[in-house]
């Protein structure tokens, strides 16, 4: 019988026997090297392929992928008598504004904090690598990206829980106090600073807070409340209005903290905002960056407030200067 005329039929489809071995055979080289006997092994287990256990389907199955362009080594004590597949015309072919381009990409989706289409790119991404044509381009897709020091069992539990609003007590490796076990009410996921923070209500400090996710070495146990026991805590929160103007105010979008209560335009483009600020350090860090074109209203604590941290910065200026 001659290999390449074989022809297997199948209930729905008439396929080339020959053509799906190849395929089958270049898949499981790409997974790994294999001898002769593991290949045989593979063949054994498909339904297609089961009757194909001679050494010589395995040869000519080897030298069928060789001619399609395939580079594979012979079986030798170097390789532990198994077939390497070394190359193949079917690499992918990146660029290096290729991979700037995928790697903006990712890296642009922190502000849009869309967690799941992260992780959904980072897992395109990982296929992707399987193909690239060098171990830079391939370690580069797949551990270059924002995720990259997170246990991701660690970040499923979190938002899973987050969502279930329950109490979880996990090991977080704090900067102050090391490693400490917390009681904690996971409630939502965010990148601030390019980390992943999760917040929700420490029991321990009685307080609403922002643990970075890469710090929590592990969730030690979930409570499991009744409805009429669960823990009850306010989120300590300000809110705050400010003035807006110029390209930032041209530039500004609204987000669930935030309305738009006023928009002027007699004297330039400028909006008055109302934002409920639960963490006055990265609201502080927002209005900083938009310069002269922010100006905050009221309260007037909370106005206080940014002058003390403005002041502070302006003496640190000032005993540096020579």
């Amino acid at each position: 019988m001659k290999p390449d005329t074989q022809r297997c039929n199948c209930a729905e489809n008439n396929i080339s026997k020959t053509g799906y071995r190849a395929l089958f055979l270049f898949f499981k080289l790409l997974e790994a090297a294999r001898t002769r006997d593991e290949i045989l092994e593979l063949f054994s287990n498909d339904p297609l392929l089961k009757n194909d256990k001679s050494k010589d389907t395995v040869t000519i199955t080897v030298n069928t992928l060789k001619n399609a362009g395939c580079i594979i080594s012979r079986p030798n004590q170097r390789t532990k008598n198994k077939y390497v597949l070394k190359s193949h015309p079917f690499n992918l072919q990146f660029s290096v504004n290729n991979i700037y381009a995928l790697q903006s990409l990712r890296e642009s989706l922190i502000t849009f904090e869309d967690l799941d289409l992260l992780i959904y790119l980072n897992n395109f991404y990982f296929k992707i690598a399987k193909l690239a044509p060098d171990e830079d381009t391939k370690n580069l897709l797949i551990y270059k990206h924002p995720l990259a020091l997170i246990n991701f069992d660690i970040l499923n539990e979190l938002i899973i829980y987050s969502k279930l609003k329950k109490q979880i007590s996990i090991c977080y490796d704090s900067p102050q106090n090391k490693k400490e076990n917390l009681d904690f009410v996971p409630e939502y996921l965010t990148f601030e600073n390019d980390k992943l923070y999760v917040w929700g209500y420490c029991k321990k400090y009685n307080n609403f807070a922002f643990l970075r996710v890469d710090k929590i070495k592990r969730v030690n146990c979930v409570q499991i409340f009744s409805n009429t026991c669960e823990t009850v805590y306010k989120k300590p929160e300000a809110i705050v209005t400010y003035k807006l103007k110029g390209y930032s105010a041209l530039m500004y979008t609204e987000n669930n903290n935030e309305t738009i209560m006023r928009a002027d335009t007699d004297k330039g483009y400028c909006l008055t905002i109302k934002s409920r600020v639960v963490n006055k350090f990265n609201f502080f860090q927002k209005i900083l960056s938009y310069g002269t074109d922010c100006v905050i209203v009221s309260p007037e604590s909370i106005r206080q407030e940014l002058l003390v941290h403005l002041n502070s910065i302006k003496t640190g200026y000032k005993n540096n200067e020579k």
